[in-house]
């Protein structure tokens, strides 16, 4: 994280409904759901979004997406993002022609009304051009939105009335008009009063993900609900592009791909902060009788956190190189979704593997959500579908610039290591698309070009995100331990080239690693995210109050019979097990 830097949520920071001591796990999935919607209509009025700040994409909309306050609630941010970004980036533009929606839009920039952003279906995910879900037109100009089969039923926008606040939907739908699809159309619908789902509405909601924070994810139906006129999102003629159109109309989710990306930066600071903190204070026995050493004297413990702090000053200097490159409406908008895709790719590859290597490394300590790396490793899993699944959209990139139907920004280091693999992984590529006789969609393609694809993206991001580092001044040291870093995921590559064999590859590292290790307390609290960190293990303090806070069971019972030292009487089942196992069986 950028040292000084302050979100409009920091204030919360004190509330008591932010400070999380670790017992809170304990509540039950609706008191943890209900919590978020609280936390997340805070933390909505403290950022005081315009319209502007929505359609402009200015700094607002991306601070809201790398607040370290992500890193307490991650369903906290997948409420905003969903209602701002999404449900809100797709209404607001029409606002200059719809003047009679501005009530609707206002409630929603106070959130006093939550959108909610309905695309995908149960049987259509990543082919959601081919949804089911039908919006009518009928004789009056009213329209009839309905889902044909359990099947098309939305998934898995959060729609129930947990939240206790009303809930409008941007449903995207097969527009008919007399008999005859017109292409695919978002359709604003009343979802819930806050108190009820409205009329012809239903949903089911579907049990929490594993390990990350609940929310009410579902699946939502409509039966033939009644819309009025001027519910659709665009025109009611007929599409002449309906692909083209279709990708017009769901722009958004190009944007949030990049947006919830920033959070990878927030999640990894919070983590190397932890298990830094863990590993400086955690002992063992040392190498003399009777001693005891940190186990961040261990290399092993060393390098995930060394290089995950290279990692967090790294992606932060390429945030600040995509952002404003996917902002320019002067660049097409291919290339625009190709910064979004490389930079998606390359920050969830380097959060999920330091998570999952910090997890190990804080022991059996790892494993509980309430030390928040390893919840912090299943919200980020999410982010790896959302918006944009990262294998389908990097393979969408890379084949369409092997078609060469556009270009991304030349490098900047030609002479750079990482560029050099990056060529030599292109080159690959190129001549197996040479040898290729059928198109893109053939099977050869499939077999020869695919498998390639989201590595490659991910090394442009990797060549990409040193170039950012180095033009922004990041510390040379963190530069040249991430530079080590990602030469170590095709280490075989550097050798086959002739490069860098796996003695130097490993020097290389060490002398990166031996740089930045004397000053690892200082860069940990240059993370700026102590207020953030709420793990129980960071002290010996915070460990003890939230022992005190777990529920106890005292022990009042004899010892069993059988280990009392008599003789035991020859016994059967109790009645209170047999009647267990007859319930359950």
């Amino acid at each position: 994280m950028t040292q000084g830097k302050v979100f409009p949520s920091k204030a919360l920071l004190q509330l008591p409904l932010f400070q999380d001591d670790g017992s809170t796990e304990q509540y039950s999935t609706k008191q943890q759901i209900e919590r978020s919607y609280a936390r997340a209509t805070l933390v909505a009025r403290a950022y005081e979004f315009t319209l502007d700040d929505v359609l402009q994409m200015n700094g607002k909309l991306w601070d809201l997406h790398a607040d370290p306050i992500s890193s307490i609630d991650a369903a906290t941010t997948t409420i905003l993002t969903i209602h701002y970004n999404l449900a809100l980036g797709t209404l607001g533009p029409i606002l200059a022609t719809r003047p009679d929606l501005a009530p609707l839009i206002q409630k929603l920039l106070k959130f006093e009304i939550i959108g909610q952003f309905m695309l995908t279906e149960v049987e259509h995910g990543l082919d959601a051009r081919q949804i089911e879900t039908t919006a009518t037109l009928l004789p009056d100009g009213s329209l009839e939105l309905n889902t044909p089969h359990p099947g098309a039923a939305k998934y898995m926008p959060p729609v129930t009335t947990i939240s206790g606040i009303p809930t409008i939907g941007v449903v995207f739908s097969r527009l008919i008009v007399d008999g005859k699809f017109h292409g695919i159309r978002p359709v604003v619908v009343s979802l819930t009063d806050g108190k009820g789902m409205c009329k012809g509405v239903s949903s089911r909601m579907v049990p929490p993900r594993s390990g990350s924070k609940p929310l009410d994810h579902s699946m939502t139906s409509f039966d033939h609900v009644r819309l009025p006129p001027g519910s659709v999102i665009g025109s009611l003629e007929e599409s002449t592009d309906v692909r083209g159109d279709f990708l017009k109309s769901i722009w958004r989710i190009s944007t949030g791909g990049l947006a919830l990306s920033l959070g990878t930066v927030s999640f990894l600071s919070v983590g190397v902060y932890i298990a830094g903190k863990y590993s400086l204070r955690r002992t063992v026995s040392g190498p003399e009788k009777g001693s005891k050493m940190p186990i961040i004297g261990f290399r092993t413990q060393q390098l995930p956190i060394l290089h995950g702090l290279a990692q967090v000053h790294v992606l932060q200097a390429f945030s600040k190189f995509a952002i404003p490159l996917f902002r320019d409406r002067n660049l097409h908008m291919y290339v625009r979704h190709g910064i979004s895709t490389i930079f998606k790719a390359t920050a969830l590859q380097h959060c999920q593997s330091t998570l999952l290597a910090l997890e190990e490394r804080c022991g059996a300590q790892g494993l509980f959500n309430y030390n928040q790396i390893v919840r912090g490793h299943a919200d980020m899993r999410g982010v790896c579908i959302a918006e944009g699944d990262i294998l389908a959209i990097s393979i969408r990139l890379i084949s369409e610039l092997l078609q060469g139907k556009y270009c991304l920004p030349e490098p900047k280091y030609p002479d750079c290591l990482l560029y050099k693999h990056e060529q030599g992984l292109w080159k690959e590529a190129r001549d197996r698309y040479s040898k290729l006789s059928g198109t893109h969609r053939s099977e050869e393609f499939n077999n020869a070009i695919l498998p390639l694809c989201r590595p490659l993206a991910e090394f442009i991001g990797h060549r990409m995100a040193y170039e950012a580092a180095v033009d922004q001044g990041v510390d040379p040291a963190l530069v040249e331990l991430y530079e080590a870093g990602v030469i170590k995921l095709d280490s075989s590559w550097y050798v086959e080239n002739g490069l860098l064999s796996r003695a130097e590859q490993f020097d290389l590292e060490s002398v990166a690693a031996n740089k930045v290790l004397p000053d690892l307390e200082r860069f940990l609290d240059l993370l700026d995210v102590a207020e953030y960190a709420t793990a129980p293990i960071l002290s010996g303090k915070s460990w003890n109050e939230f022992v005190v806070s777990l529920p106890q069971f005292l022990g009042i019972s004899e010892p069993l019979e059988e280990l009392r030292g008599d003789s035991p009487k020859p016994t059967s089942m109790s009645e209170t097990v047999y009647k267990k196992i007859l319930f359950w069986r």
